[in-house]
């Protein structure tokens, strides 16, 4: 079973829509060079053939609509039911009526011969390239462990029989107990053996449909970015939207770091480097005049580094613009509120405007930070929310980031309950969209002095 967010998914679906466009390319270029190469009297005099264009419109309005097609014909959906399956002819019909419509507001002509004789030649090409694509490159099945209690696991497995679904091979369950399933049982979750195994296995499914939260965020945890998949129950079809995957005809909910796992990961990563960069090289005069102001003030140090717990819980030295002043023993101090007096009048203005973190462009570069995720914690901290929110590691999974959801959206002194929720929101329901509104709303906050 591949996910839906994964490289090997994107990478398939990027290669299939590619190979559909040259079907169609590929087809719209043999029926015109036979018009143009053999003699058909009876068209001449309808369009000269020499006449007859091949430009990058005609492939591209031959193509588009032969996706057009595919996908309204149900050719792209993700899961194919069998009383379902697509007509490739649905499909070559609604690419004649959009290129029909499409060469009349184009005002261009096109002869009846190549309209037909496109999709025809197109019947033929396609299910050949959708053959040799799974020749070449065919869905492996991907070894998964089932958590779950027996007889759920053992209606999983008789699911994923009936299915005939050469996609999941399961090669044990994870429970209390052992009992009669028809596949190994590998031990307890507590079981540092078994931990691994599930950790490193390629495809996790929770079958235990009533599983308290505490175990499907200690699963989250073993699993790291990628997560697993969670047999959908009753209450969960009421707070989730959408369903990335199935067992047979039952739902499966993807349960993973968005930000942090297959495509979207590089995706993300590349924004980062991209955006820090460019802000980094056109905020170089700021950075100078800041610098300056910072010297001036009391001639000390203008920037200094302060322990963060980066992703995996490993501490990092942050960069900040300093805002208050020396200590005999160095920068260290404790919080804005205990350190007040110490805060000097430059670093007073930095720290409303949020102008003393813009150094934090170097770590987002050097790949400790993230533009956008949870905001890091000092070690000592982290260390004592850790025993009031046993949860709170989980931010750990994805990078820090200059910006979060839980900053722009809660208050400085909320419960660090309230803004795991927060950052497990963001972690989980990531979108490209989504880190752009959060940029821009922490810019505008930092602009109004209002940001927290």
């Amino acid at each position: 079973m591949i996910r839906p967010g994964s490289l090997e998914r994107s990478l398939r679906v990027t290669i299939g829509i590619a190979g559909d466009f040259v079907v169609a390319w590929w087809s719209l270029t043999t029926v015109v060079y036979l018009r143009r190469t053999v003699p058909l009297a009876f068209t001449r005099s309808l369009l000269a053939p020499e006449k007859l264009p091949l430009d990058a419109i005609m492939v591209m309005l031959f193509g588009a609509a032969f996706l057009a097609g595919l996908g309204l014909a149900g050719f792209y959906r993700r899961r194919i039911a069998l009383r379902g399956r697509p007509i490739v002819m649905v499909a070559l019909l609604i690419q004649i009526a959009l290129v029909t419509i499409g060469m009349t507001v184009l005002e261009r002509p096109l002869p009846r011969s190549i309209l037909l004789a496109v999709p025809l030649l197109e019947a033929l090409a396609f299910p050949i390239w959708h053959s040799l694509q799974k020749k070449i490159w065919p869905v492996r099945p991907r070894e998964t462990i089932l958590v779950g209690d027996p007889a759920e696991v053992a209606a999983a497995i008789a699911v994923l029989r009936g299915a005939d679904d050469q996609r999941v091979r399961v090669i044990g369950y994870v429970d209390s107990d052992p009992a009669e399933t028809g596949v190994p049982w590998l031990g307890r979750l507590d079981d540092p053996a078994v931990r691994a195994a599930v950790h490193e296995v390629e495809e996790v499914i929770c079958v235990w449909s009533e599983a308290a939260p505490h175990g499907r965020l200690e699963l989250l945890r073993i699993r790291g970015p990628r997560g697993y998949l969670l047999l959908a129950s009753s209450a969960d079809a009421l707070l989730v939207s959408s369903v990335l995957g199935w067992m047979g005809d039952e739902p499966l909910i993807e349960v993973m770091v968005g930000c942090g796992f297959g495509a979207n990961a590089i995706v993300k990563r590349g924004i980062d480097i991209a955006v820090s960069l460019a802000l980094s090289v056109l905020t170089i005069p700021v950075w100078l005049v800041i610098a300056a102001a910072v010297w001036l003030d009391d001639h000390g140090p203008v920037v200094f580094r302060q322990m963060r717990t980066g992703r995996g819980g490993v501490p990092f030295a942050m960069w900040k613009f300093r805002s208050m002043r020396v200590l005999r023993a160095g920068l260290a101090g404790s919080n804005a509120q205990s350190d007040e007096e110490r805060v000097t009048r430059v670093g007073r203005f930095l720290r409303r405007y949020h102008i003393d973190e813009v150094p934090q462009l170097i770590n987002v570069i050097t790949g400790e930070m993230s533009l956008v995720g949870p905001r890091p914690e000092r070690p000592e901290i982290a260390a004592r929310i850790l025993e009031e929110v046993p949860d709170f590691d989980l931010r750990c999974l994805v990078r820090p980031g200059m910006a979060g959801l839980a900053q722009s959206l809660v208050e400085y002194d909320s419960r660090p309950s309230v803004k795991l929720r927060y950052d497990l929101t963001y972690m989980c329901s990531w979108s490209l969209w989504l880190d752009i509104r959060l940029m821009f709303r922490s810019v505008a906050a930092a602009l109004s002095g209002s940001g927290v």
